[in-house]
């Protein structure tokens, strides 16, 4: 058994504004940061082993101050990104609600057959997460890992490991710097807790921000 310990970033200064990030690089806020120094602290007595993350600047920020309580390196994943929004990145959502008004009333709906205007598919962003998921069942009996990586990634693996349809990733709730721990084993995985922020209340650094 291989243990994940699963982490979405901090948050941003987008996440903040309400802009759709996907691939586009945005950082850590003060209270990001705070965040990301409490799931540190939350997992400093666990025996991690290795630590992969996005690599876009807020995850690999969030998992290097992870990693610094365990005197290890970070390995950049990119299949650990957010889906790429295309032409909706930088956007709110009111202003994708009159740029692209169609589109978006589809995916809203119908977010499995209906992408972001010249962006990835749910099905996408499972895809590559998922090959990432088969190669760390590999990694030796009784590994502890930590991957972090964003509301999308982490969905789309989370989903994968209960073996439910992409589509449903919207019922799964990942709030920013929440741990998700899943069990993986060559013939299962086994999900353990999901989005829990109890490191986050001990510090006063609870967010108020809901993805769409």
């Amino acid at each position: 058994m291989v243990r994940l310990y699963i982490v979405r970033h901090g948050i941003t200064d987008w996440n903040a504004a309400g802009r759709i990030q996907g691939h586009s690089q945005s950082h850590l806020t003060e209270t990001g940061i705070k965040q990301a120094h409490a799931i540190g602290e939350r997992l400093a007595g666990e025996p991690i082993d290795a630590v992969y993350a996005s690599d876009l600047d807020r995850a690999m920020h969030t998992a290097q101050i992870i990693a610094s309580h365990h005197q290890l390196a970070v390995t950049p994943e990119p299949r650990l990104r957010e889906a790429f929004y295309g032409a909706w990145e930088g956007h709110t959502m009111d202003d994708l609600k009159t740029l692209y008004p169609d589109t978006v009333s589809q995916w809203l709906t119908e977010p499995v057959h209906v992408s972001p205007t010249g962006g990835e598919s749910l099905d996408q962003v499972a895809t590559r997460v998922g090959a990432l998921l088969e190669e760390l069942r590999a990694r030796p009996e009784g590994d502890h890992v930590v991957l972090v990586g964003h509301g999308g990634s982490v969905r789309a693996l989370l989903c994968l490991a209960l073996h439910v349809p992409q589509g449903y990733s919207r019922r799964v709730r990942v709030d920013t710097a929440s741990l998700s721990i899943v069990d993986l084993s060559p013939a299962r995985a086994v999900v353990l807790t999901v989005n829990d922020r109890n490191h986050l209340t001990r510090v006063d650094a609870v967010d108020s921000f809901i993805a769409f």
